[in-house]
């Protein structure tokens, strides 16, 4: 297919010599690709953390897997070392 563009020659130039020898249709097919990429992406990504924390929990159906917390996190912390001694004045 043969299109016709009007493009600004100094964007050209500039985009040219980012790329170094580039043919103009090869600049021009991945503008467009990364165009389309970038307009599939989710436009909304500033989400909250409790909405970030609900879209994962229904995504992902944790609680069906019946995992218990206490069994995967209850030996985390290392209980040998004491940390200092506190003294409230």
């Amino acid at each position: 297919m043969v299109t016709s563009l009007n493009v600004d020659t100094a964007l050209l130039q500039e985009a040219i010599e980012l790329e170094g020898e580039i043919e103009f249709e090869t600049l021009v097919e991945i503008a467009l690709r990364e165009y389309i990429q970038r307009r599939k992406q989710p436009q909304n990504l500033e989400l909250s953390f409790g909405e970030s924390l609900s879209a994962f929990r229904k995504k992902y159906q944790l609680h069906e897997l019946g995992l218990n917390p206490d069994e995967i996190w209850g030996e985390v912390r290392d209980r040998t070392f004491a940390g200092r001694e506190v003294i409230f004045e």
